[in-house]
């Protein structure tokens, strides 16, 4: 977990307020199922989103994820990258720093135009 409260902000795109829900694929537990940690976006952009959980998540990590709309018609199937994880003390809850990969089998054009959607 990245315990640097003072990271500069990184990100150089516009950022959108949009909450979607986005379910990240942990590694296999013992069993063989992954362990699934759901969490709300608080921003998105086209190349990453900035989310909040109930658990932390490991850094420098790449994941997969499924990223929802509200109702549950639009939904992503993308890689990440953990980049950071902070805890916030008044509710107990962590903000997670997620980059997103260009990945081939994986939603991200779609994901890209669903942003250049939203912007238009």
């Amino acid at each position: 977990m990245d315990n640097n409260h003072n990271n500069p902000e990184q990100r150089q795109e516009f950022r959108l307020d949009n909450q979607l829900i986005v379910i990240i694929e942990l590694d296999s537990s013992a069993n063989g199922d992954p362990t699934l940690v759901i969490t709300q976006s608080l921003d998105i952009s086209a190349n990453g989103l900035r989310v909040i959980a109930t658990q932390a998540v490991a850094t420098d990590i790449i994941l997969r994820c499924c990223i929802r709309d509200a109702d549950g018609n639009r939904q992503f199937l993308l890689v990440t990258e953990v980049k950071w994880c902070r805890p916030q003390a008044a509710s107990g809850d962590y903000l997670l720093g997620l980059s997103l990969f260009d990945s081939e089998g994986t939603d991200i054009v779609a994901w890209k135009e669903y942003i250049a959607q939203i912007c238009a």
